[in-house]
């Protein structure tokens, strides 16, 4: 594949960022670890110890621990650093892990800390609603709604709580699908898995396509005199008229948390949900998470907070890129260099997982005030690959084992939580012959 170097920037002096943070004294630090020898050539080997306590934990070490505060003012040393940009890179999220390990607590969490007084509802946030995904779910209708043979429109809770997202366009709303995978998700969220690729800056205004087009609105609207009241768009007419005209878009202010737990229930994900989804694993319970602190994340925040933190203009990857080229021709070269290693296999990967490194990187260059070298950028690249290329890899590990050796040998010493996800993904799959990200 043809590299892609800005003007004035250098092969070797991209090389030269990407191996000089790493020296050869961490060599013997992961070889201790996991086994593997920095001056092996052939296979790389993890030791077969699974039930090792070192090796266990060190190989489950990989993703987030939800628990601690949650500061209002983010920035690089922020708790939930990497949620916060992922969801500002692309506002879909899965939280993965066993059960009981927060998933869907952080998403009402996060409601919390961003709900105004104005949406407080009984002391509930007034912008989150939770769905329990039905493992009945094969269609749309039970996420944007049906016309019965009367012509009368079923509005769900789906669309209701589009439309008070947007009535209120200042305040993330937080939609939490609760075991999404129960049902296959490209089939009951197809329509939004293809709605939020639409997005698009128009006039400063970001649209997309309707979930409901402004023709089935006006057929509506004939049918049944109490359509706006059954909205709750009795007094707004300017929503009204927006609807008619453009139809019931996807509003800038959503923001949609799946969980799904490790495990063998459930169905897989498949490779178009992932290419659009960022996917963030929890595996680390505090035990004295909410005991010791004063205070709860469930609690309103004396702020709310900043909403810049979640939202922005839509970044492009181009902008992304020119945004500083020096980082966009590491970022390339490194997604380049595993797109070699993918390459005569299912797993690959294209221009979304491009566009969502580049630009989940320059949300995080834009709050990293003291960036003294790379090493913040090969550590949201570190995410990036456990976010969006790692959940891709799902099969036989007799077929897959070479990936898997050769991924372990690109992210030993310069990736170390990919690592340790890899040798976890390793060594189950030498007792169970099959490797997957996902258990």
């Amino acid at each position: 594949m043809e590299r892609i170097i800005s003007p004035g920037a250098s092969l070797s002096s991209i090389k030269d960022r990407r191996h000089r943070l790493y020296r050869i004294e961490e060599e013997d630090e992961l070889e201790g670890d996991f086994g593997i020898s920095a001056a092996d050539e052939g296979e790389v080997k993890v030791k077969k110890k699974p039930r090792s306590r070192k090796a266990t934990k060190k190989a489950n070490d990989a993703g987030i621990r939800i628990g601690g505060p949650f500061p209002i003012e983010v920035d690089f040393d922020h708790p939930y650093r990497q949620v916060l940009m992922a969801l500002k890179t692309k506002p879909f999220l899965l939280m993965a892990g066993m059960c009981g390990s927060g998933k869907s607590l952080f998403a009402r969490a996060l409601a919390y800390q961003t709900c105004p007084k104005h949406l407080q509802e009984n002391g509930k946030p007034g912008n989150f609603q939770i769905m329990a995904v039905q493992p009945n779910w094969c269609d749309n209708e039970d996420i944007v709604g049906w016309t019965n043979n009367q012509g009368k429109r079923h509005f769900t809770p789906f669309i209701h709580f589009l439309i008070k997202a947007w009535r209120h366009p200042d305040v993330p709303f937080i939609l939490c699908l609760d075991e999404m995978n129960l049902a296959r998700v490209e089939h009951y969220f197809a329509d939004f898995l293809s709605i939020l690729e639409s997005r698009q800056l128009i006039n400063d205004k970001l649209v997309s396509d309707a979930f409901i087009d402004g023709m089935q609105l006006k057929e509506c609207l004939e049918k049944d005199p109490h359509f706006w009241e059954q909205l709750e768009l009795t007094f707004d007419g300017d929503l009204q008229a927006f609807f008619l005209n453009n139809g019931i878009m996807l509003p800038s202010n959503l923001i949609v948390i799946g969980t799904a737990n490790m495990d063998e229930f459930g169905h897989q994900f498949s490779m178009k949900v992932l290419d659009r989804i960022m996917v963030v694993e929890l595996n680390g319970i505090d035990f004295y998470g909410g005991l010791t602190n004063t205070g709860t994340d469930l609690e309103f925040p004396a702020s709310p907070l900043n909403s810049d933190y979640l939202f922005g203009p839509l970044l492009s990857a181009k902008e992304a890129y020119h945004s500083s080229p020096a980082d966009g021709d590491l970022i390339i070269s490194e997604l380049q260099a595993i797109d070699n290693i993918l390459s005569a296999s299912s797993f690959r990967f294209g221009y979304r997982i491009r566009d969502a490194a580049l630009i989940y990187c320059a949300h995080n260059s834009r709050i990293n005030r003291s960036k003294k070298d790379d090493k913040w950028l090969f550590g949201c690249l570190d995410e990036i690959i456990l976010m969006k290329i790692l959940p891709r890899i799902n099969g036989n590990w007799e077929s897959s084992q070479k990936i898997i050796n050769d991924l372990l040998r690109f992210t030993r010493n310069k990736y170390q939580r990919s690592f340790k996800r890899l040798s976890y993904m390793k060594n189950r799959a030498e007792e169970s012959h099959f490797v997957s990200f996902w258990g």
